[in-house]
């Protein structure tokens, strides 16, 4: 008779970034401990459906995003556990898969728009984290915008949540000739964002994912919000390995919503500024020492 196998099985909490985040997590770990089975809901827009296993009794949770691999590995090795629940993003570089993988679990679709090589692709995150939505959304300052603009000389095309609001009517204005995306719902804006040369990410693990897996030749990424090690250690989406990246430093802090800050993210001077890829291994590992000359 042979032994149960050992099962993760993933939860999902959150839209669909997160619950990307969480499925690839759980497969991420299924792919470094031998002999794990991945179960959990259907992610219908990617058609992913992980066979019905049951949760063992002896199971651990998993929450938030720091995940001890070789412990678990262990745990699981010594049947001292049989099983994995799991809800936590695991949104650190250590944790992603292989491309390949991730590529497998998301592959690429046929649709989107192909916005060209002189086109900078501005993502936009906006609608609820225009207000208090969560202190680690925000939506970036226009002048950012302005700044890797005018520094690439590459066009504005706007994508994702451009809609009929302050921030969004502030934008038209500031770029009046750039071109807006018609927003056909998610899966579309990953499509545009994957096919994309040049690409601006905002604070977003939705649009993080599509920056990541596409096969962009430059990604702005801004380090603010949730992104910034000073304001959450827990995380780390920067991609210190990977020569697509430019990192925009921004001051840690929360976003609280009010209406000061939103006027200040339209119409105040904060644009960051560019970081050399020591400064931001500084940033992400406080501790290190700096790199020695040859």
């Amino acid at each position: 008779m042979s032994a149960a196998p050992k099962v993760i099985r993933y939860k999902f909490g959150g839209a669909l970034g997160n619950r990307m985040f969480e499925a690839m997590l759980a497969h991420s770990l299924a792919d470094r401990i031998p002999g794990l089975a991945v179960t959990g809901p259907r992610l219908a827009e990617w058609g992913l459906r992980p066979p019905p296993l049951d949760l063992p009794p002896r199971h651990l949770k998993l929450l938030g995003h720091k995940v001890d691999v070789a412990r678990l590995a262990y745990l699981l090795r010594e049947d001292l556990i049989d099983g994995i629940e799991t809800m936590a993003l695991g949104c650190r570089m250590e944790l992603l898969p292989p491309l390949a993988l991730a590529e497998r679990l998301f592959p690429p679709r046929e649709d989107g728009v192909a916005t060209g090589d002189d086109a900078l692709l501005i993502d936009i995150r906006a609608a609820e984290i225009l207000g208090p939505a969560h202190p680690a959304y925000r939506p970036l300052p226009i002048a950012f915008y302005e700044r890797v603009a005018s520094e690439t000389g590459l066009r504005p095309v706007f994508s994702g949540q451009v809609a009929d609001d302050p921030y969004s009517e502030a934008l038209r204005a500031r770029f009046p000739r750039a071109d807006v995306l018609p927003n056909r719902g998610p899966m579309w804006n990953f499509a545009n964002i994957r096919r994309a040369r040049h690409i601006c990410v905002p604070i977003s693990t939705f649009s993080w994912l599509a920056s990541w897996l596409s096969e962009a030749a430059t990604i702005h990424l801004p380090v603010i919000g949730f992104y910034h090690p000073g304001f959450r250690p827990d995380v780390d989406l920067l991609p210190l390995g990977d020569p697509r990246y430019r990192f925009h430093l921004f001051p840690a802090g929360a976003w609280g919503g009010t209406a000061a800050e939103l006027d200040a993210a339209i119409h105040g001077d904060e644009a960051g500024r560019e970081l050399t890829r020591e400064e931001v291994l500084r940033l992400a590992q406080p501790g290190l020492a700096p790199p020695q000359a040859p």
